[in-house]
């Protein structure tokens, strides 16, 4: 489970290589090598039981390098089969013990199943040994956030966007942090870069959106879901949002035109909107009025 990329060699081109035959007519790779290659292949074809074969093949062939370890509990992770995938990567742990990538492995491992704490234990020792990346620092935050390690979750965040800053996602991600813990004015800041680098993402400008009206900075979240707009027009949702933003700035007849347009919400669109509606506080006494008297009204 390479840090950065999981699962990469499933992407990977099988090349032309020698084989042998054995006596039950099974394919007899020359090097571990090659029995690596042949397992990469047989697990893009979903044929895990012939893939395990091949990388067992290249542990017994090759068993002094960890990495074989690691491309086993690799096929393992990707076979849905995390209790095996730990065994091996504990495995190549203790061969190579400041070896990150095995930390990160179970790290991952770990995180996937609700295991926060070992996850979190596992992405610090990561980092510790030099796995010091964006994408590590993000993993190691998700972790802690998940185990609602908030102040510690920030830092690895910030730590993700400082590694990487042209990296919008990190940026989003740390935003929708800061704002649950009540660092408003860093979340904004963040998020606003976050659709400056992502300007062809009209999900970044959606939030975006809601995120002012939470804050009540009403004419920057009109141009927030004006864009949203550009990018995915007759948006039932964020025409809907677009009439309540209208409301909210005293501008009824603007507002009526746009919940005309939206028309009647799929129940989809309407549990979607109901949610952007409580993340914008949009059910907050002061706010609420504006739209209570209009075709769609809050819930």
């Amino acid at each position: 489970m390479a840090m950065g990329d999981s699962f990469a060699f499933l992407r990977e081109g099988l090349e032309s290589e020698p084989v042998g035959l054995q006596a039950d007519g099974q394919y007899q790779p020359a090097t571990a090598e090659e029995a690596r290659r042949r397992g990469d292949a047989a697990l893009r074809q979903g044929a895990f039981e012939e893939a395990f074969r091949y990388y067992k093949l290249a542990i017994r062939m090759d068993g002094d390098n960890s990495a074989r370890y690691m491309q086993l509990g690799d096929a393992y992770a990707y076979a849905d089969q995390p209790a095996r995938a730990l065994a091996y990567y504990q495995r190549a742990r203790k061969m190579n013990p400041r070896d990150p990538e095995p930390y990160f492995a179970l790290g991952e491992i770990y995180r996937r199943y609700g295991r926060y704490d070992a996850a979190i234990a596992h992405f610090k020792r990561a980092i510790d040994y030099g796995a010091d990346n964006a994408f590590v620092q993000f993993k190691y935050a998700e972790a802690l956030a998940m185990g609602q390690q908030y102040a510690k979750a920030v830092e690895a965040g910030r730590a993700a966007v400082n590694h990487e800053p042209s990296n919008g996602f990190y940026r989003f991600w740390l935003a929708d942090l800061l704002e649950q813990v009540g660092e408003v004015q860093e979340a904004m800041q963040e998020m606003e870069i976050a659709t400056l680098l992502n300007p062809e993402d009209d999900y970044y400008h959606f939030r975006y959106g809601l995120l002012c009206i939470e804050n009540e900075q009403f004419l920057q979240a009109l141009k927030c879901f004006q864009r949203a707009l550009n990018l995915k027009p007759n948006s039932a949702l964020y025409l809907t949002l677009l009439g309540d933003v209208y409301g909210l700035l005293d501008e009824p007849h603007a507002a009526d035109r746009a919940y005309q347009q939206a028309g009647d919400l799929d129940s989809y669109d309407r549990a979607e909107l109901q949610r952007a509606r409580r993340l914008a506080g949009l059910n907050k006494p002061h706010l609420r009025h504006h739209a209570e008297d209009s075709s769609q009204p809050l819930e």
